[in-house]
């Protein structure tokens, strides 16, 4: 997970510094289809075709928040409020919907993120980003419906196949949101491959993650990815934003305890 962490917060630099985030993200989804294209064919993700569904979806809503976020703010404010919202919806889910209960560390942990989050947040709005906040709210909802979603999906499916079916279809639905501008998905070329590889490479490590333990557990121990982000994004953040990344640091190691 920490491997994985790093990867995302790496490919989340390169998507707030492009110009044209969804073309971004529509031909990472797309590469990822082909790439991941041999692994769907042999190990079919149709059997969970209800979970591919809602986590394409989610996927999707995800891509756009992030897009809207970062047109609206600082990598250093939107990056860990998407993050750090998922923990705590993620344990309540996988308690509700898995049947995972969390112990009390875990559980101590994800208020700690909580805390955190609320830290940089608050300095996000005071510095005139409360759009940016806001969309990165939104994100970090879909970011727990899919994780959740996704935990279960693997328990039945090879994590490759069905990360290649949501992603591929996914990169589809935003190919046909910006009307299959082939001008707008040359501009997201380059940035748009080195996405995908960076995804495919961070999600699937936490979709291995989903099938060794609960899946509180594992997204809360994604959010070190929040204090990477912040060594990462070529900015210089307020020490109450450092403060906060402190916080979601403590909470990742409570949880992971």
């Amino acid at each position: 997970m920490l491997v994985a962490a790093v990867i995302h917060a790496s490919w989340n630099r390169v998507l707030h510094a492009e110009e044209d985030r969804v073309a971004a993200m529509a031909v990472a989804g797309l590469v990822v289809g082909v790439i991941l294209l041999p692994a769907i064919l042999i190990m079919p993700p149709w059997p969970a075709w209800p979970q591919v569904t809602a986590s394409t979806l989610a996927h999707s809503a995800y891509a756009l928040g992030l897009a809207a976020a970062y047109r609206r703010g600082a990598l250093s404010i939107a990056y860990p409020i998407g993050r750090g919202v998922a923990p705590l919806l993620v344990t309540i889910g996988g308690w509700l919907l898995l049947a995972q209960r969390p112990d009390a560390t875990a559980l101590l942990g994800a208020i700690a993120l909580a805390i955190g989050l609320t830290l940089i947040g608050a300095a996000g709005g005071r510095s005139g980003q409360g759009g940016a906040v806001g969309f990165a709210l939104m994100t970090g909802l879909t970011i727990a419906a899919y994780s959740v979603v996704d935990a279960g999906a693997v328990q039945k499916v090879s994590p490759v196949g069905y990360l290649g079916a949501v992603l591929g279809i996914q990169g589809v639905l935003l190919t046909l949101l910006i009307r299959g501008d082939r001008i707008r998905l040359r501009s997201g070329l380059r940035s748009g491959v080195m996405i995908a590889f960076g995804a495919v490479a961070a999600y699937l490590l936490v979709l291995y993650a989903f099938q060794r333990a609960p899946a509180g557990r594992v997204s809360t121990l994604r959010e070190s990815s929040v204090l990477v982000g912040l060594i990462l994004s070529g900015e210089r953040p307020r020490p109450v934003i450092w403060a906060g990344a402190g916080m979601v640091l403590l909470g990742a190691l409570l949880a992971a305890g």
